[in-house]
């Protein structure tokens, strides 16, 4: 009969092994997974941050750079005349006036010309507007035409605007004003440069809520705006907590109270976790397969001559008792096993013909044995004999104490190791009974069982060698008044059994040594009798629970208290 190698112990390991191996790196990719993602989180979180933080410091800078320029346009009334005079007069009138106050005071203001200087002075400066009071036109200047110019209505451009108004000083009158249009660009390379592998998405916001500047360093999310929009156009506001729940959004203010917001989609970080995940998972699982494969090959010859032991064997179990096993191709352990099996067969085989012959002797003595022994049953339909024999010659007291001898002998070779308190007591009384018709008149008893402590286990003979140990030395038969009293009960969830009796007692040395014993006692001693007897065996049933004190009874004798 051939072993199939699937039912080879050793592969079937190899299979839980593997198993349990798929089963690691399954909970071990999710663990890194749940890593991974909390890692990209924050480096998302990282990116939105850093970027919103850049865009607030450029904003703030543009920003200053407006109101400074504003400031410089009307920190003096002749300034503020001189531009007046530009949105009054045409253009060669207003340069007129101008070359004539300069002849006349030895100063010059040209507005067109300071305009153009901050071309000069911001190369990333795309285009300036500004607008005065009571005026529609509106003053207008780019780059292909730095001195600039009147128009009535600014072109539309992709640019980024910083307005400021403005004052002047001396009666805090607005008079208008002034705009500085910078290049969308530097404000896309500040999302570029973060390198982020997730989409990030800027957004700013006027005063008003207006959306007035969208970059993304990959497609734009054209659904973030459209939901923007219509929360204006229902609220008048945007509300980012409704976005929440689908982006990492960060915000802040500028210094004119401009709204930045910057967010990357939880999407994102979902696949790009599960992307690195699954990639390890693979990884893993290629390399652990690789290792199963090699562990199946390098254990297919010690599977090999394990089968060969197991058909040996297989056959000599079905009757093929002279074959043996194959050394030649087996090695280390499998060639010690295979030898010690055929050196164990070689002795079975010697000793057949010797136990076949021992076992009919041996036949031949129990018979003798049993012929020999004494059917107990014979003993106990003998005391009955008695017993009857004394009924019907009318020894009623001699009929009793055989009848409670023949019970306690049934008791004493019966096979039952734990028996119930109230049965134990049961017991106790029948051998008291014996000595009370030993000792007529010279021995009283007391038994008190409670009903929630009748059907409580205890070790056989757990209580009658204490009483016997009362009856061989603690009596006094010197006198009448000998008495011993058995009080079962429960208290605090525990059962207490205290054996009393007034006899001649034990010398306080001697009661000091026996507690000292049952303290330091933990282990079974097999030749103990009475007191450690009952107390190693209690032990043994209930464990460190059971508790045993000996002490003095009150007006003389000896008390045995058992707790468990």
């Amino acid at each position: 009969m051939k072993i199939k190698m699937k039912s080879n112990q050793l592969y079937s390991l190899l299979k839980i092994y593997s198993i349990i191996l798929i089963l690691f790196l399954t909970f071990l990719s999710i663990a890194v997974g749940m890593l991974l993602h909390e890692n990209n989180k924050k480096i998302a979180l990282q990116s939105i941050q850093n970027t919103i933080g850049r865009f607030e410091f450029l904003i703030n800078k543009n920003q200053d750079k407006v109101a400074e320029v504003g400031v410089e346009l009307t920190s003096t009334s002749e300034k503020i005349a001189s531009i007046q005079d530009y949105f009054d007069l045409t253009y060669s009138e207003y340069l007129t006036k101008v070359l004539d106050i300069n002849y006349k005071k030895n100063w010059y203001y040209y507005l067109p010309k300071t305009i153009e200087n901050l071309y000069y002075r911001d190369s990333s400066l795309l285009s300036t507007s500004m607008t005065l009071k009571n005026f529609p036109e509106i003053y207008y200047s780019q780059k292909t035409n730095t001195m600039g110019n009147k128009v009535m209505q600014l072109p539309k451009t992709e640019v980024f605007r910083f307005s400021t108004p403005l004052l002047n000083k001396d009666t805090l009158q607005t008079l208008g004003s002034f705009h500085m249009d910078f290049e969308k660009e530097s404000f896309d390379q500040i999302i570029l440069n973060q390198n982020s592998p997730y989409p990030i998405q800027t957004l700013v916001f006027s005063v008003n809520d207006q959306l007035i500047y969208e970059g993304s360093n990959k497609r734009i999310d054209s659904t973030i705006s459209k939901k923007i929009n219509e929360q204006m156009e229902q609220n008048s506001t945007v509300e980012l907590d409704q976005l929440s729940t689908s982006y990492y959004i960060a915000e802040s203010l500028t210094k004119n109270n401009q709204k930045i917001v910057t967010i990357i989609p939880h999407k994102a970080i979902i696949e790009s976790t599960i992307k690195s995940t699954i990639s390890l998972f693979l990884l893993s699982l290629v390399f652990d397969g690789l290792l199963l494969i090699i562990l199946f090959n390098l254990f297919k010859k010690y599977v090999d001559q394990v089968e060969d032991i197991l058909l040996t064997v297989d056959q000599i179990s079905v009757g093929a008792s002279k074959n043996r096993i194959s050394v030649h191709n087996k090695k280390a352990e499998t060639k010690q096993l295979a030898e010690g099996i055929n050196r164990m067969l070689d002795s079975i085989q010697n000793y057949i013909k010797d136990i076949y012959e021992l076992e009919i002797k041996q036949k031949d003595a129990d018979m003798r044995a049993l012929q020999s022994q004494i059917n107990p049953h014979f003993l106990y339909n003998t005391l009955e004999y008695i017993r009857m024999s004394a009924v019907s010659e009318g020894a009623e007291e001699l009929a009793d104490v055989v009848f409670q001898f023949a019970t306690l002998l049934r008791n004493n070779i019966s096979h039952e190791k734990v028996v119930t308190v109230e049965n134990e007591l049961k017991f106790c009384e029948k051998y008291i009974f014996l000595y009370q018709m030993r000792y007529p008149d010279q021995v009283a008893y007391r038994f008190k069982v409670c009903d929630d402590a009748k059907e409580t286990l205890i070790p056989k003979f757990a209580i009658q060698p204490l009483i016997e140990n009362y009856f061989a030395h603690g009596i006094d038969f010197t006198r009448n008044e000998n008495a011993i009293s058995v009080k079962a009960y429960n208290e605090k969830g525990k059962t207490k059994i205290v054996i009393s009796d007034n006899g001649i007692g034990i010398e306080k040395e001697r009661l000091a040594q026996l507690n000292q014993s049952l303290i330091q006692t933990d282990s079974f001693k097999p030749d103990s009798v009475g007191i450690m007897n009952v107390f190693t065996r209690m032990k043994l049933f209930y464990g460190n629970q059971f508790k045993m004190e000996i002490t003095e009874t009150k007006g003389g004798g000896t008390t045995v208290m058992m707790e468990f």
